[in-house]
């Protein structure tokens, strides 16, 4: 191939390359995972033929939601054999996955959101982002999973009537975030269990992922009560020697903590309709934590 075409496909590529990390990231919830898919489509476009192809990007996406599809399947029996909760990898700033302006792609990026994405199979999960998320036509839908235009509308209406019960909205607007991340790690510093407790939502889940390969809550944490309690207990025991750095973690307002270079873990926050803290993810899988960059 000559040069001249290798450059311009280098660079149709590098244009939809974020694109790319966005389906790949949601579809698998892993960004290890998302950039080997990236990559192993990069890999299929550099012997594909330009000329053979009409639409680039259309042929991009849809190499890449074929190929995050059978490593969902792949990995079925990984997370069904998962020690403690299974938490997404963390998006830390940033970072390159598409988050865009537009509220579905940011809403899209959250813990809460991807996890309720574990409910789709893995077709399911494809055709509903393109769609619902992504805003893709039925037609190249259908094409990206192999199904015919009519299987599809029937995919994702199930798929929505699937998560339709669940409150998932759009992060609010970024004042009210960080307000709730001052308001909390203030609380969280100062060790009284009952201030900490007035944040949280009276229905506030935390949860922890560990992998198995460090100490994490093994079983979700309810009520503002038990949750508060269990916050200031590792505040008092590990978190107030650490270094924290607050960041927004998968378009929610969180924190890295440090020790010393070693990043210990990770945590989110969710903010509810009533303005207080309705959510918690910790994860500390260190294999989950590897693409978190150094101070």
């Amino acid at each position: 191939m000559t040069s001249h075409k290798q450059d311009r496909k280098t660079e149709l590529f590098e244009h939809c390359r974020s694109r790319l990390r966005g389906v790949a990231y949601r579809m698998l919830g892993s960004v290890a995972d998302a950039e080997d898919a990236v990559q192993d489509v990069y890999l299929k476009w550099r012997t594909a033929e330009l000329s053979d192809i009409e639409n680039p990007q259309a042929w991009l996406v849809t190499t890449c939601t074929r190929r995050c599809i059978d490593m969902l399947r792949a990995a079925h029996k990984t997370r069904v054999e998962y020690v403690g909760t299974w938490l997404p990898e963390p998006v830390v700033g940033d970072a390159p996955f598409d988050v865009g302006e537009q509220a579905e792609l940011a809403s899209s990026l959250t813990m809460a959101f991807l996890l309720l994405l574990e409910r789709l199979n893995p077709v399911e999960r494809a055709a509903y982002l393109l769609r619902e998320v992504f805003g893709y036509a039925y037609k190249d839908v259908a094409f990206a999973v192999g199904r015919s235009e009519a299987t599809c509308r029937q995919i994702v209406s199930r798929a929505k009537k699937r998560l339709e019960d669940q409150n998932v909205n759009a992060p609010e607007n970024p004042q009210r975030r960080e307000g709730l991340l001052d308001a909390f790690m203030d609380a969280l510093r100062s060790g009284e269990t009952q201030r900490l407790a007035k944040l949280l939502a009276d229905d506030v889940e935390l949860r922890g992922d560990g992998g198995g390969k460090v100490i994490a809550t093994m079983n979700v944490i309810r009520t503002p009560q038990s949750v508060a309690k269990f916050l200031a207990g590792v505040w008092q025991k590990a978190w107030r020697n650490f270094t924290i750095e607050t960041v927004t973690v998968n378009a929610n307002p969180g924190a890295i903590l440090r020790d010393g270079e070693h990043v210990y873990a990770i945590l989110s926050l969710t903010l509810g309709r009533d303005g207080k803290c309705a959510r918690i993810d910790i994860v500390r899988n260190p294999d989950k934590l590897r693409h978190i960059d150094s101070p």
